[in-house]
């Protein structure tokens, strides 16, 4: 039988993605030029330009990072993924962050962890450094010895408070409060030694984007459903001890949203009505090799050391 000569479609200049990208470099450059001392002269294009350069670049890369070491992997292992789709908003840091699609099936369970991790491994090695050398050139000053943040922080606190009769507001209006998680904790540390009381860090605009990289990592590192966590976790245990352990995963989202964290609560709902708890089939469920296993443990690990218990506050 005669050979058949398929003709290959050529590909498309991958314009969507091209323009999501360009508008998200836009807005991130915005934001960072409202974070950045040149926020009182006028907003012409070479101020914000250069005010927003230092949080755009960063954030950007670590996001760019993120989703190409998803992308190449799988790719790697014979999966179909688009390019990254970046997501732009006019306002906060200017992004929700991007994601690309997996338009083909998993292989196996080995092909999942080494996609689901690869991002956020990616994504860590250029956050560390940037946040290490944004701690750096952040200031330190002296705060008020009176207490800050708001009851408002969580249901149980708001509720606690108004039990109490104290008021919910305990800080300067309009304030935020970035909190830390083990990672940023250590970095600190590493950067500026131990603290003493009444003094804290404003952070350089460059630290405010990793701390952004690694506030997603978390994101996509708790172990749920189809996020990165949710991978990691159907590729150690397979698929009908993940589901258990992403129904685990969303309570513990929802008791951190009532006791912590109106953040989580959020989260929690997205991931619960939108994202799901299932993790559908790979075609091969052959269990992990012991290297494997230990990557996909230690992705776990990362989830806790990059975890914020309250990741912002007012």
């Amino acid at each position: 039988m005669p050979d058949v000569l398929v003709q290959a479609r050529p590909r498309r200049f991958p314009a969507l993605h091209v323009a999501l990208f360009l508008a998200t470099v836009a807005t991130t450059l915005w934001a960072g030029y409202q974070l950045s001392p040149l926020a009182g002269r006028a907003p012409t294009l070479p101020n914000v330009v250069r005010g927003g350069l230092p949080f755009a670049a960063s954030l950007v890369a670590i996001l760019f990072s993120h989703e190409m070491g998803h992308y190449l992997v799988a790719r790697r292992h014979g999966v179909f993924a688009t390019l990254p789709y970046f997501i732009p908003v006019p306002f906060g840091a200017g992004t929700l962050g991007a994601v690309i699609r997996m338009r083909s099936a998993i292989p196996s369970r080995r092909a999942a962890l080494d996609i689901a991790a690869a991002g956020p491994i990616a994504g860590l090695v250029v956050a560390f450094p940037l946040l290490v050398w944004g701690l750096a050139h952040s200031q330190v000053y002296e705060v008020a010895a009176s207490p800050v943040g708001s009851s408002l922080v969580s249901p149980y606190a708001m509720v606690r408070a108004l039990l109490e009769g104290r008021s919910l507001f305990l800080g300067e209006p309009g304030t935020q409060f970035f909190g830390d998680s083990l990672l940023t904790v250590a970095a600190a540390r590493l950067v500026h030694g131990t603290l003493p009381a009444g003094v804290d860090v404003a952070l350089h605009p460059v630290a405010f984007a990793a701390w952004l990289g690694l506030l997603v990592t978390t994101l996509n590192l708790i172990p749920l459903g189809q996020l990165d966590g949710g991978h990691v976790l159907y590729a150690l245990l397979g698929r009908r001890f993940a589901h258990a352990g992403s129904r685990v995963a969303s309570a513990g989202l929802l008791a951190a949203g009532f006791f912590l964290s109106w953040n989580w609560l959020i989260w929690w709902a997205i991931t619960r009505f939108a994202i799901g708890l299932k993790h559908p089939p790979a075609l091969s469920e052959e269990p992990l090799d012991p290297a494997r296993a230990a990557v996909a443990l230690l992705s776990l690990v990362l989830f806790a050391l990059t975890f914020v218990p309250v990741p912002v506050s007012f």
